[in-house]
């Protein structure tokens, strides 16, 4: 199932990386989705952010199978783009009772006049027969409020 998000912002796109790779923002973006930080770690432009998320909002049909948490793992390894931005493989992934979930694409920071365009574009895949449709949609929402969020705490960083 298909992301694709974008988002401009009145900064350079060095900026916006630096927002994007500082610890305190991963740590701080976790608690804004409620979640409970397992590990953070930045090398350079490279991140590793492992969580536990809650799984509140998440269709009924789909919370009996998964708890009221499951374990995330997001990884960026930003680099230049060779047009004066960045950019970074899209990769957070889950397990929920031995089916893998998994989003994968690319980030990219893109300089514009005034500032910077972010682009997130991916796939969702759910490893679950027969659910597994509804799963991806469920999940590429949930990215959705993640990135939603993501953006409030980057604005508020730039302010």
């Amino acid at each position: 199932m298909p992301l694709d998000s974008s988002v401009s912002y009145p900064a350079s796109p060095d900026t916006v990386l630096a927002v994007l790779t500082d610890e305190q923002f991963l740590r701080d973006r976790a608690a804004a989705l409620d979640a409970q930080v397992q590990e953070v770690t930045v090398s350079g432009s490279a991140t590793t952010t492992r969580l536990s998320a809650p799984t509140a909002g998440i269709p009924p049909v789909f919370a009996r199978f998964v708890g009221s948490s499951v374990a995330v793992v997001e990884r960026s390894t930003w680099t230049p783009d060779g047009e004066g931005g960045h950019r970074s493989p899209l990769d957070v992934q889950s397990e929920v009772f031995g089916r893998e979930v998994r989003v994968t694409g690319e980030r990219r920071l893109r300089p514009e006049a005034g500032g910077t365009r972010a682009t997130v574009t991916g796939d969702v895949r759910v490893d679950a027969p027969l659910v597994g449709r509804q799963a991806e949609n469920a999940v590429r929402e949930l990215m959705t409020v993640v990135l939603r969020k993501e953006d409030e705490l980057i604005r508020a960083r730039l302010a």
